[in-house]
């Protein structure tokens, strides 16, 4: 490239130094990126859900990292691949790789162009590196000479190489035969480097424009993927959840009997597993955890109903599995600890509370409560007590299902990428080159050989060359 204003920024981008510095700051990034817990994507898409899971990131960080959890978020280091400055980092390294490949294509083209046949003597000295030479019966007559070279060059084709016959520039009576194989190898560089663009191209637009939502469905439960109320949006719906096990308890498998809704209308329905996802649209919806629930039936003092549905068992409390639920149309609340009874059958413990405007402020601020009932209820059993204007039911005992929504634009540019970066890398160290020239002339019987292989480049096949080339009778055609 000719010097101009542009040629400090072209200079930079050829440097091998800046792409060294470019992949060092990605790795750092992407390490922070994983060492920090990142932000589910569905808190991105509106203020209250962001307000909500960046409040339990500052729960989790500040007691050790304080002021910096502020910086951090205002960095984006809690979501840094969906950051446009993480995006502009691998679409940087991108453009940086094609201006190399570019600066190299001259080099590439003179790596990968056909060598000159013609030798002088001096090249085909013995004592120089892989020169030797084989022995022909007869020796070639000057008439001869021409069928003889015909045949060496036949062999050689025969064994996969290209063959080149021309002039000896020292002799009259002479022929040099140039035995080339893979001799475009250098090439296919281009196609590792592509992959490696495509690559970064898809990551920039994985991380842009995709979507990764974890949904937990209780059974007969339907909710929306991304923001609620979007035209055209998607809802999922758990029909039925399984986990059987088999004969020591262990879990044989688990799937999801899952429906996609568009605009209240069914698109799709599929049992999907952890391997076995359900897609629609660009969207994969796959198998990815599962829990224990209790399905509950609240109702007041009259007999009304409150509440029916499905509480599931997210938290753990003491080693249990642990939920808490409130108690619509008042103030209480119930917690719900799933252990076993004395029989060692399943049973919830519920417990149930509500403010005490009377009682002093708790230690750490939160409203003190008073209990209205603890119960261990077992699948049938209701719990109440004087003090509650409402009873708990508990009719079964389930289980949850956790899907995974994504949309992955990016993703068909990752496997094609891949795909790329594998057939360039094995052609690249699978064909290095490998040249043989062979010199014969009249009324010798040593063809002298000159043999360059590049780094990798197998002699054995230029020697199954040479070992046939002494079987080859002078002027017989092969």
């Amino acid at each position: 490239m000719s010097r101009g204003p542009l040629q400090p920024i072209y200079g930079l981008l050829t440097s091998v130094r800046f792409a060294i510095v470019q992949i060092v700051a990605l790795v750092v990034a992407a390490s922070v990126g994983i060492a920090l817990r990142q932000l589910p994507d569905y808190a991105l898409q509106n203020a209250t859900d962001y307000a909500a899971e960046m409040g339990r990131l500052r729960a989790a960080y500040e007691p050790t990292l304080g002021p910096l959890v502020g910086i951090f978020e205002r960095l984006g280091l809690f979501r840094i691949f969906t950051t446009p400055w993480f995006a502009g980092m691998l679409a940087l390294l991108a453009i940086s790789i094609i201006v190399c490949t570019w600066d190299r294509l001259p080099k590439i083209r003179a790596a990968s162009a056909q060598s000159r046949v013609e030798q002088p003597s001096a090249f085909f000295d013995e004592q120089l590196p892989g020169r030797g030479v084989v022995e022909i019966q007869p020796a070639p007559s000057a008439s001869t000479l021409e069928a003889t070279a015909a045949s060496i060059a036949a062999v050689a084709q025969s064994e996969g190489w290209e063959a080149e016959i021309s002039s000896d520039p020292e002799r009259a009576d002479g022929r040099i035969i140039l035995a080339d194989r893979f001799r475009r190898s250098g090439r296919f560089t281009l196609i590792s480097h592509a992959g490696l663009v495509l690559l970064l191209l898809g990551a920039a637009v994985s991380g842009a424009f995709g979507y990764t939502q974890g949904i937990l469905l209780t059974n007969g439960e339907a909710l929306p993927i991304g923001k609620i109320g979007a035209a055209g949006g998607i809802v999922i719906k758990n029909y039925a959840f399984t986990a059987p096990r088999d004969a020591t308890g262990a879990f044989k498998d688990f799937a999801t009997d899952l429906g996609v809704f568009v605009d209240g209308v069914e698109v799709a329905r599929r049992i999907v597993r952890v391997n076995e996802p359900l897609t629609y649209e660009g969207w994969s919806f796959h198998q990815n955890f599962f829990g224990p629930s209790a399905a509950l039936t609240i109702r007041d003092a009259a007999g009304a109903l409150l509440w029916s549905g499905e509480a599931p068992f997210t938290s753990t409390a003491e080693g249990s599995p642990y939920a808490t639920l409130p108690v619509p149309g008042s103030s209480a609340g119930l917690e719900l600890v799933l252990q076993r009874d004395a029989a060692g059958a399943p049973a919830v413990l519920v417990i149930a509370s509500e403010p005490d405007p009377g009682a002093s402020p708790s230690t750490d601020g939160s409203p003190p409560l008073r209990t209205l009932f603890v119960s261990v209820l077992a699948p049938g059993e209701i719990a109440t007590s004087p003090g509650a204007a409402f009873t708990v039911r508990l009719e079964s005992l389930g289980s949850y299902t956790g899907i995974i929504a994504r949309r992955d634009p990016g993703a068909l540019m990752v496997w094609l990428a891949a795909l790329l970066l594998i057939a360039g890398f094995t052609l690249t160290l699978r064909r290095p080159r490998a040249r043989l020239w062979l010199r014969i002339r009249a009324s010798e019987r040593t063809v002298s050989a000159a043999l360059l292989l590049e780094r990798g480049a197998d002699g054995a096949k230029a020697a199954r060359i040479l070992t046939r080339i002494g079987a080859i009778n002078a002027g017989e055609s092969r």
